[in-house]
């Protein structure tokens, strides 16, 4: 029975001195203003139930101002009223921002790093670019060492050279100019060795018909002809023909130096000049005769001696 009591008796002793806590801490807590400082309040209130720290600068502690009614029963935040702090000052008694704060602390760290990762990735964007740039001018260095003792008559070595220099520097006016000059440069070669190769052809073809002279003579030196007049010529060389017309019909025939064309292998007419015995008046069985010059740079393919009395009477060279 005395043991009863005393339980009975000590439960009374703890709720009352629990009930004189919970009304120090309300009437502490309503003498708590906006700005005051955490040191003033655990002066006033002591130390509080519950703290949380949100961050650095925001801070919520809680003060119990309620009693559970149960014996033994556990503290909670519920029974309490906040007090929030912010950079060591209160901002708010009774309104709890744990969750609001708790929230933006959380984005504020995910922007500080998303902000972090974007450093990292400018900077090691950065560092390639330093290094991609070292290394540009590393080949410009290179490229200006190896192209400076060609001589500019190798035209191809440099225009290749002074390419890779352009992509490296495509703003670079000097480099602009020597891609220009060294492309017409190849352009003027490449002509200069067509015509040569186009000249060389032409040396040879004519080199190989004078030696051929002689075969050809026997075949150009036999008349033939269209029934009226006949025509031989002799091949002497050095842009020199020698030419025979003979009136094989029972008429008066006509020859003149304007009745001679002469045509190369292109099909090109070539200047020549004739004799002037060849402007004869021709009895039947009579013949005229003469020299044709021109230029021995042109390879003759056909004489052709033609007017309205006689008609075309053609000699072509290759038989």
């Amino acid at each position: 029975m005395r043991i009863g009591v005393m339980t009975c008796a000590i439960v009374v002793i703890l709720m009352g001195c629990a009930h004189l806590e919970i009304k120090k801490n309300v009437d502490g807590l309503n003498t708590i203003q906006a700005g005051d400082t955490l040191e003033s309040i655990l002066k006033r209130l002591g130390p509080p139930d519950f703290s949380h720290d949100i961050s650095n600068e925001r801070k919520v502690v809680y003060y119990q101002t309620q009693s559970s009614g149960l014996s033994g029963a556990p503290l909670t935040e519920a029974l309490c009223t906040a007090v929030a702090l912010e950079n060591g000052r209160v901002v708010a008694v009774g309104e709890d921002p744990s969750a609001r704060w708790t929230s933006e602390e959380n984005e504020r760290k995910r922007l500080s790093e998303e902000a972090e990762r974007d450093r990292l990735e400018k900077e090691r964007t950065a560092a390639a670019a330093q290094k991609a740039e070292a290394e540009r001018r590393e080949k410009i260095i290179a490229l200006e060492k190896a192209v400076k003792p060609v001589p500019a008559a190798n035209a191809a070595l440099n225009l290749k050279l002074y390419r890779q220099l352009l992509d490296l520097d495509p703003q670079n006016a000097r480099y602009q100019k020597k891609v220009a000059y060294y492309n017409n440069r190849m352009a003027r070669q490449a002509k200069t060795r067509h015509v040569r190769a186009r000249l060389s052809a032409k040396e040879k073809q004519r080199i190989a018909w004078e030696k051929s002279r002689e075969k050809r003579n026997k075949m150009l030196r036999q008349y033939t002809g269209n029934g009226i007049a006949e025509m031989a010529v002799h091949d002497m060389g050095g842009g020199a023909l020698y030419v025979w017309v003979k009136n094989i019909s029972q008429q008066i025939i006509t020859t003149h130096p304007d009745h001679f064309t002469l045509i190369d292998r292109s099909g090109q007419r070539i200047p020549c000049h004739s004799s002037e015995t060849l402007d004869s008046v021709l009895e039947p069985g009579s013949i005229s005769h003469g020299k044709i010059e021109y230029d021995q740079k042109r390879v003759p393919k056909t004489l052709i001696f033609e007017n309205g009395e006689s008609g075309r009477v053609a000699k072509s060279f290759d038989g």
